[in-house]
């Protein structure tokens, strides 16, 4: 059986509550920190305070996009993994999806089978980046 990856800290970003708490619900099951924002401004503001493992967000939101907030984070973090969860995948052309600073997309409605696997392959590609840039810094607030 293959070892399972050590618990994650993850931001879900979402306008809709009851994506948050399902999304919530599934990650912290799986043994997941799970902290929670329901637009762009909040999501910046909490990772300007603490570190995430990962950050989903929503594609389509009120104030702020998922890409646009993609975009503010990855200009500061470049290596922060974010996955955009969204059910306009379909409506998004090749090249869109090709140059929206995002890791990956899981399409809604998602399964927990989908999250599982969305966490294991964002924990692959943290530890990819970490093998290739050595250990990051701690952010602000954060004790070394």
């Amino acid at each position: 059986m293959p070892r399972p990856i050590p618990s994650q800290h993850i931001l879900v970003v979402d306008d809709e509550p009851m994506v948050r708490d399902a999304l919530k619900m599934v990650l912290t099951f799986e043994g997941n920190t799970v902290e929670l924002a329901s637009d762009g401004p909040e999501a910046l503001q909490k990772v300007a305070e603490k570190k995430f493992d990962i950050i989903f967000t929503d594609y389509k939101m009120p104030q702020m996009s998922g890409d646009d907030l993609a975009r503010c984070i990855k200009k500061k973090y470049p290596d922060q993994v974010i996955v955009m969860v969204t059910a306009y995948a379909c409506f998004l052309s090749s090249s869109q999806k090709r140059t929206m600073p995002i890791d990956f997309i899981v399409t809604k409605p998602f399964d927990l089978q989908t999250i599982v696997d969305a966490v294991k392959r964002a924990y692959e590609i943290n530890k990819a980046n970490r093998r290739k840039t050595g250990p990051s810094p701690p952010p602000p607030n954060t004790p070394s």
